[in-house]
């Protein structure tokens, strides 16, 4: 709490003091030092190592785990792909038009052609760096697949219906991954074209892919209805406890999570799943991507600030 000023007592007389002729402000006899703009600047370049040592270390245990690089990955390819979407979109370029207008009139200045098609051009290289990346990252992906397969048939499910869903997740997504790894390695060479061309070529093994890949999303949403019907039951027939009621918000919140997840993926993957698509606008899947893991990577990072 801060500390409150007395009031002046007014029951007591009021004493004139003599002007301070010739006396210093200070004990000491000078004026209270004032801090140098050097040394203010120097606190000021401390604080900002020391921010930027926290951040840096905070990064640094984020990325500690292949979970957490691949997260990193994903987020600067999808704010890459939407800031560049964002400054060759009309709107930004009206603004960029009118504020350099208003510059001209200002300073009196002729126009100085300005070019951003390099800088939109290099946020959407890095972009598909970063996928690219996370495809490489994915050629590893069926081993805990087969892991979390191996674990379902280990440990079922109490409930049939979460059992009988969960392995068939399982199958999509190996399907899912198989599709993929073939279709990269064979647009680096690594494997020949000619078996996947006899299918329908490489385009044809990502469409499929992403179809697997969304039968698992479609799947996800039955597991997250049959998870809230079973999370009622069980809340009817339970007493309240304290560390039930905290480890049901836990349970809550991941499942919260985990359907605005499947939410935003779900359109997108959609309209990845035809040659022509189903009409999503391109200049939103980072956006929509970004929102789709945003949260994950939101506790990822909060994590890193506790432990």
């Amino acid at each position: 709490m801060a500390d409150t000023e007395n009031p002046p007592d007014s029951s007591a007389p009021a004493v004139a003091e003599p002007p301070n002729v010739g006396k210093s402000a200070s004990p000491a006899g000078g004026s209270p030092p004032q801090p140098s703009s050097l040394s203010v600047a120097q606190r000021q370049l401390l604080g900002a190592l020391r921010a930027t040592d926290v951040t840096i270390g905070r990064l640094d245990k984020l990325m500690s785990s292949a979970y957490g690089q691949e997260r990193v990955f994903a987020v600067t390819g999808y704010l890459t792909h939407a800031l560049h979407h964002l400054l060759a979109s009309a709107p930004w370029i009206a603004l960029q038009t009118r504020l350099g207008l208003l510059a001209r009139l200002r300073s009196k200045t002729k126009p100085v052609a300005s070019n951003s098609t390099p800088s939109q051009s290099r946020l959407l290289a890095l972009s598909a760096l970063m996928s690219e990346t996370r495809y490489s990252l994915r050629l590893l992906g069926l081993f805990p697949l087969w892991t979390w397969g191996s674990a379902t048939l280990k440990s079922p499910p109490s409930d049939r219906i979460l059992y009988a869903l969960t392995l068939l997740q399982v199958a999509v997504n190996m399907i899912y991954q198989a599709l993929e790894n073939a279709g990269f390695l064979a647009s680096k060479g690594v494997i020949s074209k000619k078996f996947i061309d006899r299918w329908g070529g490489i385009d044809k093994w990502y469409i499929w892919s992403t179809r697997a890949w969304f039968g698992h999303i479609f799947f996800q949403f039955f597991v997250l209805w049959r998870e809230h019907v079973l999370r009622k039951k069980r809340m009817s027939g339970e007493v309240s406890d304290e560390k039930k009621e905290e480890a049901l918000r836990a349970e809550v919140r991941a499942w919260k999570k985990s359907l605005v997840n499947n939410t935003c993926w779900a359109p997108l993957c959609l309209h990845w799943c035809f040659e022509k698509g189903i009409g999503f606008p391109d200049s939103l899947s980072g956006v929509v991507s970004f929102m789709a893991g945003g949260w994950g990577v939101y506790d990822l990072w909060t994590a890193t600030a506790k432990s």
